[in-house]
């Protein structure tokens, strides 16, 4: 299991940047590029730091096409009452929106969203399902 985890995370990390190059310590986003999700622990809202990578090319995205405003939405796995996850996909959301702001992309163009655990991308009962449910995924 934790070995599936592993090559999951690598994954996300891998298509992440396909979008996304560094060059001089900035990243370089084509203007096709894709807003990437990021995930969260368990019962966690805090940005793991395998989800840095998505989201400093999310951040040179939209610095470079101000433009483009977001909704953040915060979404988690069926574990816990739906007003607990409800709550926990709103510090999901505001925490990823937080970090973008402190990237330099402005608050006023970002607003968020929470669907606790009412969108799931996966239907399984077992983690490797319940962790692609627990996230914040972005639309223009």
């Amino acid at each position: 299991m934790k070995r599936l985890f592993g090559l999951f995370v690598l994954s996300i990390t891998v298509f992440g940047l396909v979008n996304c190059q560094q060059q001089n310590g900035k990243p370089e986003v084509s203007p096709t590029y894709s807003l990437q999700s990021v995930y969260f622990d368990y019962d966690r809202s805090t940005i793991r730091s395998d989800a840095t990578e998505a989201l400093n090319g999310n951040a040179g995205y939209l610095k470079q096409n101000e433009n483009v405003s977001v909704t953040i939405e915060g979404n988690c796995d069926n574990r816990g009452s739906n007003e607990y996850n409800i709550a926990l996909g709103q510090r999901r959301a505001d925490s990823t929106k937080n970090y973008l702001a402190n990237l330099g992309v402005s608050s006023s163009r970002m607003k968020t969203v929470t669907y606790g655990e009412e969108r799931p991308v996966c239907h399984e009962s077992n983690e490797a399902c319940w962790q692609r449910n627990r996230r914040s995924d972005f639309r223009k």
